[in-house]
């Protein structure tokens, strides 16, 4: 039986990288962390103490997660419930099909 794997990459506010992280360690899910800047849908609009201000990126962390098919309604909690603060700008998750991996210590090809 071919085990499908699935890709979840969640972009969240970089106040919450830590939070994130030690929920994802806590719950057991291996994952790569990294800083990321970019335009999100409100387009680097920002309230700062009720005013407006539009920056040309924001600065947020990436996560990438690796699991079995079967996991990823329980890692996307996981990410969602660490990285909610219920404004704006909290993040998104992305989830896809991986269709190849290759360990490169052993050689070994997962693939089709």
């Amino acid at each position: 039986m071919v085990r499908v794997m699935m890709r979840i990459e969640a972009i969240v506010r970089r106040e919450k990288k830590w939070e994130v992280a030690e929920a994802l360690m806590r719950a057991g899910i291996p994952y790569t962390i990294f800083d990321v800047e970019g335009i999100g849908g409100q387009l680097g609009i920002t309230e700062v103490s009720g005013r407006m201000f539009q920056y040309p990126f924001h600065e947020k962390c990436a996560f990438i997660i690796v699991v079995p098919e079967e996991q990823v309604d329980r890692v996307c909690e996981v990410i969602k419930k660490s990285a909610y603060t219920g404004r704006p700008g909290d993040g998104r998750i992305f989830v896809s099909e991986v269709k190849r991996d290759i360990r490169i210590r052993e050689g070994d090809d997962s693939g089709d």
